[in-house]
């Protein structure tokens, strides 16, 4: 999904994104892979994998990211668009 927010909304966007990883990494859900990049200033691109429907339910049903959607109508400059991507590869380093 990506979308941009209006002027001057985009720290307290990011500051929403923040707390759906801090929620992530007490939760520690299986079956989610959540990647989120900021192009520019204020342009947002959310990447989200699900092992399964359950996982995707759980994600979406999180206090936090309830919290990101809740006003994301009155944050967003241009409507979220939604693209399904498949995987071909993915390349991460071991540290």
């Amino acid at each position: 999904m990506q979308y941009t927010v209006k002027e001057g909304r985009a720290a307290e966007n990011e500051d929403l994104i923040k707390d759906v990883f801090a929620q992530l990494q007490t939760d520690k859900p299986d079956g989610i892979e959540y990647v989120v990049y900021k192009t520019g200033d204020s342009s947002f691109m959310h990447m989200i994998s699900f092992d399964n429907e359950g996982d995707n339910a759980a994600f979406t049903e999180m206090p936090a990211f309830k919290a990101l959607r809740a006003a994301l109508k009155e944050r967003i400059e241009t409507p979220p668009a939604r693209t399904d991507v498949r995987r071909v590869g993915n390349y991460q380093p071991k540290t």
